[in-house]
């Protein structure tokens, strides 16, 4: 039986206070992810279970007691395998909260933060991260700054530098990447870029998907999706979302929306606690 989204129980953990972080918690899950991006550092840990990771060109299976590392803005999926459930949590870090860190901690200013490695089994760092889940999960907002710091020293420490360990992407594809993101309302057409940059469309989109991950179009619509999160999160009527994101049909929002995050809209504007079994 195929599951559905509003039958999943999940949890988003938001605070004023602590306007870098959030956390989602998802629990028996079989519902699985189009390829997307997020613009934040996401921290994933496996409770139960395991998840199929597609990052960076490579195939990983995650299971219990792992973490899973994904830099801001890398394309990735994390799916089901043949149709197993699996109880996960997601904490997503601010960048330029986790840049100021890392500067910190270097000694030097940092202007990219990436992770040396995309899945972790560290027993020190996934109990840190479980009690960091507990305190978000409570409430207990005073006490999350010490514990965060704790938890991101260690992880920054052990796993994360300021230099890529990969292929850098190409001047054509970080040209393209800045001149989609100018206006995600009316973002340049693909001829229009290969008009600017003297190439072929069909060779744009070659070079675009293979330094990313994925096709120009489905690079703009992450990024509309990740703006309509922010709006969500200020308490944006969905409607108003949609249009104010760029999606000019409702329903294209919500199936991309539901594509990208496993969640609808409105689930996901629930702040600190959803549970939809209706």
């Amino acid at each position: 039986m195929v599951q559905q989204v509003k039958s999943v129980k999940q949890e988003y953990w938001r605070y004023d206070a602590l306007p870098h972080i959030e956390l989602r918690s998802t629990h028996q899950s079989r519902i699985g992810y189009k390829a997307h991006l997020h613009q934040a550092l996401s921290v994933g840990a496996i409770e139960e279970g395991c998840t199929r990771v597609n990052y960076a060109g490579r195939e990983y299976v995650a299971g219990a007691g792992e973490l899973v590392l994904i830099e801001p803005e890398a394309v990735h999926s994390c799916n089901p395998i043949e149709g197993g459930s699996r109880s996960y949590h997601m904490l997503y870090l601010d960048t330029a909260w986790c840049l100021e860190r890392l500067s910190s901690l270097l000694s030097f200013p940092v202007e990219h933060i990436y992770c040396d490695c995309f899945a972790v089994r560290d027993s020190t760092l996934f109990m840190q991260y479980l009690a960091l889940v507990n305190l978000i999960q409570q409430g207990n907002v005073e006490s999350i700054p010490e514990l965060l710091d704790r938890f991101t020293f260690t992880l920054f420490s052990r796993y994360c530098s300021s230099t890529a360990s990969g292929e850098p992407d190409r001047a054509v594809t970080l040209y393209m990447r800045q001149r989609l993101q100018e206006n995600l309302i009316a973002p340049p057409s693909l001829s229009q870029l290969a008009e600017e940059l003297s190439l072929r469309p069909e060779t744009l989109i070659r070079i675009f998907f293979h330094d990313v991950g994925i096709t120009p179009k489905a690079f703009v619509n992450n990024l509309r999706i990740e703006y309509a999160k922010q709006l969500l999160r200020q308490g944006e009527e969905i409607v108003d979302v949609a249009q104010s994101s760029g999606f000019s049909d409702q329903s294209h929002f919500h199936k991309l929306f539901v594509s990208n995050t496993a969640a609808t809209p409105g689930q996901y504007q629930l702040s600190r606690s959803i549970s939809d079994n209706h």
